[in-house]
Parts: C-alpha cells; structure tokens; sequence
C-alpha cells in the first residue's frame, strides 16, 4: 500500500512549466541568429521568417515546444518547457481555438498553459 501512495502523490504533483520570449529585428543579424541557433531546423527558418510567418516545432530531445511568429520585421520565438508532447499538442488545441480573438503574448500562451496543466507557470526572457 505504501508503494502505492507514493505513486499517486508523484501523478498528483503539478507540472512546473516555463514560457520564454526572445525577439530579433530582421535586420539585426546577431540578435537574429541568437534566436534562431537553438530552434530545429534554424538555417531552413532564416528565409521564411523574411516575411508574414507562424510555425510551432516539437524539440523532442529537448522536450520543448517553439512557436515562432514574423510579421516581416521583427521575430518572435516562445519556448514552452516542462510539457509532455501531449500536453503541447493540448496548448496548441487552445491556441488555434483562441486565434485571431487574442494576440500571441508570453501571458495568452502561460495561461493556455496553466489551464491545460493546472500547474504554474514561469515567465522569461
């Protein structure tokens, strides 16, 4: 019985999740190159981000899910950690629920998050 309880008080705990932001100008290659470096496929990414573009990846050895946004000037890049793949899928669910009534923000995407999880959420950059 024992053994027993010390699984279940392991399943109940509650995720411990965290949504970073990064941001790069386009014409700032630097700052553009460090947003880029960690993502999968990042030298495939630097000529769809020149223009209007949204993509999510699933980091599989990392365990991270990036979102990435452009509107042609300025990149955006979120990376949600702490998530199982199917609680990222869930996130996204949400999100595309919740698109075009809501802007993509570090507090829209920590919400969708929590809700989906139950469990907090850090924020950074």
């Amino acid at each position: 019985m024992e053994l027993l309880t010390s699984l279940w008080k392991r399943r109940a705990r509650p995720v411990q999740a965290a949504v970073h932001r990064a941001d790069a100008r386009l014409d700032d290659g630097e700052a553009l190159e460090r947003l880029l470096k960690p993502l999968p496929e990042a030298e495939d990414l630097r000529a769809r981000v020149a223009g209007p573009f949204f993509a999510r990846a699933w980091d599989a050895g990392a365990q991270r899910d990036h979102w990435v946004a452009s509107d042609g000037v300025r990149v955006t890049c979120y990376t949600i950690s702490g998530l199982t793949l199917p609680q990222a899928a869930a996130v996204r669910v949400r999100w595309d629920a919740l698109r075009g009534r809501a802007g993509l923000t570090e507090d829209v995407l920590a919400d969708l998050v929590a809700r989906e999880t139950g469990g907090s959420v850090t924020l950074g950059t």
